[in-house]
């Protein structure tokens, strides 16, 4: 996939993220061909050498001065050399841990922006294809043998999600009511869905309305 974006925006720069599997050299080389820059998850248990490194590295010297935030740049990968983030977001009691492996500038003014770059890869795939695999749209359920029929079936999944979600989070009411994202999801179902079995003979016309 990434040879054909490169073939069809060849003049295009992009940021690619991904999750712990994508660190790799490989990809990483594939990256620097390109000239694009990256922003990967890492797993202590998948990247060891580079996870005593950067632990020893932080030991001695942090290299951000901003609080919850850790970092230590040019950290050997075999022929490569990363950036390696430690994020600690502290929040109702709980800690979380958030780990990041870049080719990106990393300092004090660029490290908040970078995590945030990382974080919403998460987002994406949480907010976004978990919603679609085990919510109300079933992409797990096999529609089609047919390799176009199923890119079509999902083309029009993709676009009933982006229509949900400007209910969902565009609506005024939907967002005073300060519900969890399910509640709203079955609010806006439930206040979508007529009762009447043939709409031709409603004596009422409506408006559906996004507000701004």
């Amino acid at each position: 996939m990434i040879k054909r974006i490169k073939k069809n925006y060849p003049k295009y720069n992009f940021i690619i993220t991904g999750d712990a599997l994508y660190a790799t050299t490989p990809i990483i080389n594939l990256c620097k061909k390109y000239n694009w820059n990256y922003i990967f998850n890492f797993k202590p248990n998948r990247l060891k050498f580079i996870n005593e490194c950067f632990e020893g590295n932080i030991t001695l010297l942090n290299e951000t001065s901003v609080p919850n935030y850790y970092l230590s740049t040019n950290i050997e990968f075999n022929e490569n050399l990363v950036n390696v983030i430690k994020y600690i977001e502290k929040k109702n009691n709980k800690e979380t841990t958030f780990r990041y492996i870049t080719d990106l500038l990393v300092n004090d003014n660029t490290i908040k922006d970078i995590v945030k770059l990382g974080r919403n890869r998460w987002k994406i795939e949480n907010n976004g294809f978990l919603m679609q695999k085990h919510a109300t749209f079933n992409i797990t359920h096999l529609n089609s043998r047919n390799d176009n029929a199923m890119k079509c079936h999902y083309f029009f999944i993709q676009f009933a999600h982006t229509i949900r979600q400007l209910l969902e989070q565009g609506n005024l009411l939907t967002k005073s009511l300060n519900l969890k994202i399910k509640e709203v999801s079955d609010f806006v179902l439930n206040s979508l869905t007529s009762i009447s079995s043939d709409l031709n003979h409603l004596e009422t016309n409506f408006q559906l309305r996004f507000d701004t």
